[in-house]
């Protein structure tokens, strides 16, 4: 992306990062199969609740990817000597 002078490289750092907030989610399924359950309401609290955790870890993840990635930018470009 930096030799193709991508000027989006933000927001794929930054789905990168929350890309771990997907997997879990789709972990949470797995699990809830193992679960035993007694109603519906079950259901509705288990993934609403699943979904704002893995929003606020998408959100949380992906900062840190862009934020870093940003870092890395600053390193790498700040270096180079213009003569």
């Amino acid at each position: 992306q930096i030799c193709g002078e991508d000027y989006r490289w933000w927001w794929r750092s930054f789905s990168t990062g929350g890309a771990t907030a997907l997997y879990v989610y789709l972990y949470s399924f797995h699990y809830f199969k193992q679960l035993h359950i007694n109603s519906n309401a079950t259901y509705v609290l288990y993934f609403g609740y699943m979904a704002l955790l893995c929003l606020a870890l998408f959100l949380i993840t992906g900062s840190v990817g862009m934020m870093s990635s940003l870092w890395f930018n600053k390193k790498i470009f700040g270096s180079i000597k213009i003569d």
